[in-house]
């Protein structure tokens, strides 16, 4: 059954996706009305493509004007909702908006109390009439507006009396909202589109308010040519990467509403330097298309300003860039979820591979909360893995993988679904569910007549939250033999021999390392003494939880047997998948069967202040091990793979093991891709995304070299050299602020293009009390 058709600006998914395919015919019209205009000619060996389209980036671009402007919908302006706001959307052009419930709230952050009038672009749900809404400013009556049905723009002012410095709460009552049972299944008044704070008297209000004059910063069209609409007084700034040989191409316009002529400039910035103006013209008419080279060094990003003046003083004027656009014939250096470009040569070689493996099974190893930093194979100096490094030394192992989150839940549907959590949704604990309208690995492997068995010690990874869907057989483990690895030594021998000879796949979910660090004798003691912390104490969510609030103190002596122990859970699980070689060997399984070994996501030992995971999206939260070894002469051994690879490759890899890439729409609905071919030099991922545990989350972009971390909910923002300062100790934000604003709006632009695939509305599962037992255990319920 189709999933609900997701809403934008008051049009469906299918419009949108119409819209969508109409967007490059735009584009591709503007860029032949360019060259028919006399651009510079190129050898034939050098085709000008557009490299960056700036209309349709400008809702990511960094802003700058005398008012504030909050553009609904664009991931810098996550932290000012509080609640009542249910999606953001792109619509037609790149403008942004975002629905809202009857009862919206935001917040207002203003430098002190002053006259103050707002102007809110805003369009009532299709098909309400005669909507009413009520505006409150910190609980005072500010507004009570009549709302014409579609887009309109509405002003009103802002109580002096009610505002304070700093924080404010802005909130919206509707009368009316769509009906119940409506698509989509939320019940929604209005599309917010943007909303301007001035303050009184400033001549750009009067502007504004000018019918048919664009809003701040509007993208749109002009005679079907995607424009950029920018008023006096303001500068867009785009942080870019640029091949060499790069022009800013665009037509200079004073818009048609501007009640003055408008003057244009175009800066640009580098790293450490200054800013420096590269044009300057008039929006003329007729005016003509202007070709600017941009200079940039390769590799380094550059600011490229939009400025826009008045043309008289005291006066307020628009301008339009028509069709701006970076064009160039290089190639993009850029962070971003661009396909890997394929490499045959590595290709042709993982084909004799994949008809090696053709009859052998494969066996997927999850060790929970297992951070890819305190493995032998990894360079940890104590003996923590010694049966997971011989396993490495005679396989694969993969240098630089990553989860996509640092908890169970979503990592786990990221790898089976191959989609980013925030494509997928399944991101709170105790309302997510595995949609059933979306591809997973084991509905494949199911679909080829393929046995599949799941064993799982972590709730989390259960049939509570639908991890059970597309298994031959689902266990869990700790329902029956408790949450010990060891307990798994009573259930997966009857499985090997109940498949025996038959190709099948197999997945084990032991629950350490994860928090309790509990680990059995000797392992309790195996790296120093089991103190300063009470064994009885440590077994307490609660203490957990008031270390990571700063409620309770913890002394380094206490960081150091927390690691102790931590280590000791690891190397206790290390020993549980030796014993899993030994079962495979003693059935004569060992050489049939591919064994991969990795983990959902990492774990914090104080490293940041915090112990545990879900909260942070530092490296020993999110990078993870990740060793696949093959049957012997069936692949590659003793080798290590660099490059960046995450969970999202694995369902893809594993098809790919199994001979069912592509099938069931795999290729199109699976964001990751096959780690098959870099096993014999195909490059890996540009960049990787991380997401905490929030509705406000923390997002972790990592490039190769570069580190950044953004706070949704506070705005606070970190750049890490990771290459020279793999701790992640030093940030750099402010020292390199042309790199930051680089990496901050190409996060943004990930963002948008992660959009929840449409699904089918899944009830969710109720737990039953032994699941919520374990979750208890695991500190996920209180």
């Amino acid at each position: 059954m189709a999933g609900p058709p997701r809403l934008e600006c008051g049009v469906s998914l299918r419009e949108r996706a119409r819209r969508s395919r109409a967007v490059p015919s735009l584009l591709l019209l503007a860029a032949l009305v360019v060259l028919a205009g006399g651009c510079r000619p190129r050898p034939a060996n050098q085709a000008t493509r557009v490299l960056y389209d700036l209309v349709a980036l400008a809702c990511v671009a960094d802003r700058q004007a005398p008012f504030d402007v909050v553009l609904f919908g664009t991931p810098s302006s996550f932290r000012l909702f509080e609640s009542g706001f249910v999606e953001l959307a792109r619509g037609p052009g790149g403008s942004t908006c975002m629905w809202s419930r009857n009862d919206a709230r935001m917040a207002l952050v203003l430098p002190r109390p002053a006259p103050r009038t707002a102007v809110l672009d805003i369009e009532p749900f299709a098909g309400i009439e005669d909507q009413r809404l009520r505006v409150f400013l910190n609980d005072a009556p500010a507004a009570d507006l009549r709302l014409p049905p579609g887009r309109s723009r509405q002003s009103f002012a802002l109580p002096e009396a009610a505002q304070a410095a700093g924080r404010n709460r802005l909130r919206f009552e509707f009368d009316r909202a769509s009906k119940a049972g409506e698509r989509p299944r939320f019940r929604l008044s209005a599309a917010f589109h943007s909303l301007t704070v001035l303050e009184t008297p400033d001549p750009a209000l009067a502007s504004l308010l000018v019918p048919g004059a664009p809003a701040p910063f509007e993208p749109g069209a002009e005679d079907r040519i995607p424009s950029l609409a920018q008023v006096s007084g303001t500068a867009i700034r785009y942080a870019l990467k640029l091949p060499a040989g790069s022009e800013l191409r665009f037509t200079p316009r004073t818009h048609p509403r501007s009640r003055s002529a408008a003057m244009l400039r175009v800066t640009l910035v580098g790293p450490g330097g200054a800013e420096r103006e590269i044009w300057k013209g008039e929006g003329r008419e007729p005016a003509a298309e202007v070709v600017v080279p941009v200079a940039a060094r390769a590799g380094d990003p550059v600011l490229l300003g939009l400025h826009v003046a008045a043309g008289r003083p005291g006066a307020t004027a628009w301008a339009s860039w028509r069709a701006v656009r970076i064009v160039g014939a290089g190639a993009l250096e850029a962070p971003e979820p661009l396909p890997v470009p394929r490499d045959e040569k590595a290709e042709t070689r993982a084909e004799a591979m994949r008809k090696a493996v053709a009859g052998d099974s494969v066996m997927l190893v999850i060790l929970d909360a297992a951070t890819a930093g305190h493995f032998g194979c990894y360079g940890y100096p104590r003996r923590t893995t010694p049966e997971i490094d011989r396993i490495a030394s005679e396989g694969v192992l993969f240098e630089d993988a990553y989860t996509p989150a640092p908890y169970t839940l979503a990592a786990m549907a990221s790898l089976w679904t191959s989609l980013h959590p925030d494509q997928h949704l399944d991101v709170e604990p105790r309302s997510a569910n595995l949609r059933r309208a979306r591809l997973t690995l084991p509905d494949l492997l199911a679909a080829a007549g393929i046995p599949t068995g799941g064993f799982v010690a972590n709730g989390m990874a259960g049939p509570g939250f639908g991890f059970d869907r597309g298994f031959s057989r689902f266990e869990e483990v700790y329902a029956t033999y408790g949450v010990d690895a060891a307990a798994f030594r009573r259930v997966l021998p009857p499985w090997l021999d109940e498949i025996g000879d038959k190709r099948a796949f197999t997945y084990v979910h032991f629950r350490e390392p994860h928090w309790p660090y509990d680990p059995p004798s000797p392992f309790d003691t195996l790296f120093g003494p089991d103190g300063p912390i009470p064994k009885w104490l440590r077994k307490e969510p609660n203490w957990l939880v008031s270390v990571d609030n700063r409620m309770t103190r913890i002394l380094p002596q206490e960081v150091d047997h927390v690691v102790r122990l931590y280590d000791g859970n690891l190397a206790y699980v290390d020993g549980e998948v030796g014993e899993l070689r030994r079962s495979l060997e003693a059935r004569g399984l060992w050489d049939r069967t591919v064994l991969i070994v990795t983990s959902d996501h990492g774990e914090g030992l104080w490293e940041h202040g915090h112990i545990g995971h879900e909260v942070q999206v530092y490296e020993a939260s999110v990078k993870i091990p990740l060793v696949i070894r093959f049957p012997r002469g069936h692949g590659p051994s003793g080798v290590r793979v660099p490059g960046l690879v995450d969970l999202l490759d694995v369902a893809p890899t594993l098809a790919d093991l199994f001979g069912v890439r592509g099938r069931g729409g795999s290729d199109r609905l699976f964001e990751g891709r096959s780690l098959l071919p870099m096993l014999y030099g195909a490059a890996g991922k540009p960049a990787l995304l991380a997401r905490s545990h929030s509705a406000r989350p923390r997002y972790g972009l990592r490039e190769r070299r570069f580190k950044y971390v953004f706070d949704t909910g506070s705005g606070r923002e970190e750049l890490y050299d990771v290459a020279a300062d793999p701790g992640e100790t030093q940030d750099v934000a402010a020292e390199d602020a042309v790199r930051t604003a680089y990496f901050r709006q190409v996060l943004q632009r990930w963002l948008l293009r992660l959009e929840p695939q449409a699904r089918e509305e899944v009830p969710a599962t109720a737990l039953t009390p032994q699941q919520e037992e374990n979750l208890k255990a695991l500190g996920y319920v209180q």
